[in-house]
């Protein structure tokens, strides 16, 4: 995967639009669907405009998850053999300060991971293994990779972590639902960008941490020329800094290129499309995907 590489701006505004089409063998009634394609906004991260729409016409109702995502509820009116969903925003992205310059004290991440107070029962599920069986074997590898440091003290764990999975795991585009265990991640030694998030965030889990995963866009030289794809990666919850992002595909933290859509202790919770539809005897036809970005003044 190459990642567009730029010179630091001080605010970067990037478009993008995310098409997508299924078709189907003949006229079919659609149930709900439920879009997750609003980028989400932070104190760095501004939706400038945002423009979502639906043919056969539809009625959408916005709403906020618990996980505080943007989400719509797609009522579709009609009965149709084409489903047709677009969506098309501009996000300014300010800079994010870097914490470590600031103070040298939050250098990395302390270690072993401790959450005060309320955060501990906050983030309780955000530390639990979605693979429980494979919790030892995945401790396994990361004490393996030499990366934690002795107790009480700081190391950039996460970052040495994301770059021990993107040396080992080859990058597969894969268009096939659902995502690959931790284990299977490390033994095929391939796997899509939400197989290797999952596998990042499962690693941060048996340690301690708090994680997430993160579905959204990343400004590629595939997505400049319309082919681009939707993207995962996961964060961590460092106590004195919050969430911050790491793309275990490229092997770095999430950088100006990355745009978060949604969050969930679960990657499947945060599908960019899901819903239903019936018709006696009509069937899908492959569907087709078109996500282009630019960068504009």
């Amino acid at each position: 995967m190459e990642v567009v590489d730029t010179a630091h701006e001080s605010v970067v505004r990037l478009h993008f639009i995310h098409e997508t089409i299924y078709r189907y063998s003949g006229p079919v009634r659609f149930g709900p669907h439920r879009l997750v394609l609003r980028p989400r906004e932070s104190h760095f991260e501004r939706v400038e405009k945002l423009d979502v729409s639906v043919s056969p016409d539809a009625r959408l109702h916005w709403y906020q998850d618990i996980y505080s995502n943007i989400l719509a509820r797609a009522e579709l009116l009609d009965m149709a053999d084409t489903l047709a969903i677009r969506s098309e925003f501009t996000i300014c992205k300010y800079p994010v300060p870097d914490w470590a310059e600031e103070d040298e004290a939050l250098q990395g991440e302390e270690y072993p991971a401790y959450y005060p107070g309320i955060e501990e029962s906050a983030s309780h599920l955000y530390r639990r293994s979605v693979y429980p069986p494979e919790v030892e074997a995945v401790r396994k590898w990361v004490r393996g990779l030499n990366v934690l440091p002795s107790t009480g003290t700081r190391a950039p764990i996460f970052e040495r972590i994301a770059a021990a999975i993107n040396e080992r795991v080859g990058y597969q585009r894969r268009e096939v639902s659902g995502v690959q265990s931790p284990t299977e991640t490390l033994q095929k030694e391939t796997g899509s960008c939400r197989d290797t998030a999952v596998l990042m965030m499962e690693a941060g889990r048996c340690i301690g941490f708090a994680t997430r995963f993160v579905s959204g866009y990343l400004e590629s030289q595939n997505s400049k020329v319309g082919k681009g794809s939707t993207h995962a990666w996961m964060e961590a919850y460092l106590p004195d800094r919050g969430w911050v992002g790491f793309d275990p595909s490229i092997g770095k933290p999430v950088g100006e290129g990355h745009v978060a859509v949604a969050v969930s202790h679960h990657p499947r919770g945060v599908m960019p499309i899901s819903g239903s539809f019936e018709g006696l005897g009509n069937t899908a036809l492959p569907m087709e995907v078109n996500i282009q970005s630019q960068r504009i003044s």
